[in-house]
């Protein structure tokens, strides 16, 4: 069990991060952390393809400038860029000026390389505080967590991803896998033969995997 697992992180995050969606049928959300990467991104694409899922990705900001035609890729075929920071630095360590440029930084660099802003943002090691979530929510992001992780950068095992996150999915739910890393090119296969047979296992539950913003659209003006 992961920390976002227990019970009294759970209960502390939901209080300032939106960590799943309530009253929501038949759909959950995927979200992708740590990319553009080349050697997974479009591996990753092909499998929500072949399955009819939509997801979002967190990506990083230097990563979207070293790969820009991967980044829209992802827009082009549906799928939601988010902003994961420039960098892959932890909240908790930075001065509100430091976050202000890691945030802006990366959502303009997605902006730039796809021509949407994004509107999304989840914080590096999945730690803010509530300060840091209004601040977030102040230069013009929702931030997000979720309440579904494998813990898949680990490599545990294709069946372990599996059985974490089937036992914990449901309706609403805010799903965290990875395609990136902050150093390197992972292949990540386990995460990616992982996902397939997640959304196998979706579609006989009747349910859709989508993006965050599917499920948890703007309020109406």
């Amino acid at each position: 069990m992961t920390i976002l697992h227990t019970p009294a992180f759970s209960g502390w995050a939901r209080g300032h991060l939106l960590c799943r969606v309530e009253g929501i049928s038949g759909r959950f959300a995927i979200t992708l952390d740590d990319g553009p990467n080349p050697v997974a991104t479009g591996r990753v694409l092909e499998v929500l393809a072949r399955h009819g899922a939509r997801a979002t990705f967190f990506m990083l900001g230097k990563s979207v400038r070293k790969h820009p035609a991967l980044a829209r890729r992802v827009v082009a075929e549906g799928h939601e860029a988010a902003v994961h920071g420039d960098s892959h630095w932890p909240l908790p360590l930075l001065l509100p000026g430091v976050i202000r440029r890691q945030v802006r930084r990366c959502g303009e660099s997605i902006h730039h390389a796809t021509g949407v802003p994004p509107r999304f943002y989840r914080p590096p090691f999945g730690i803010m505080t509530r300060g840091q979530s209004r601040f977030i929510r102040q230069i013009g992001y929702e931030p997000v967590l979720g309440d579904v992780y494998p813990e898949d950068p680990h490599n545990p095992g294709v069946d372990r991803i599996v059985s974490r996150v089937l036992e914990r999915l449901e309706e609403g739910s805010i799903l965290i896998l990875h395609d990136g890393s902050p150093i390197g090119t992972p292949r990540r296969g386990q995460t990616i033969e992982a996902l397939g047979i997640i959304l196998e296992e979706a579609t006989r539950r009747g349910w859709q995997g989508t993006t965050v913003g599917e499920i948890h659209p703007r309020p109406a003006a």
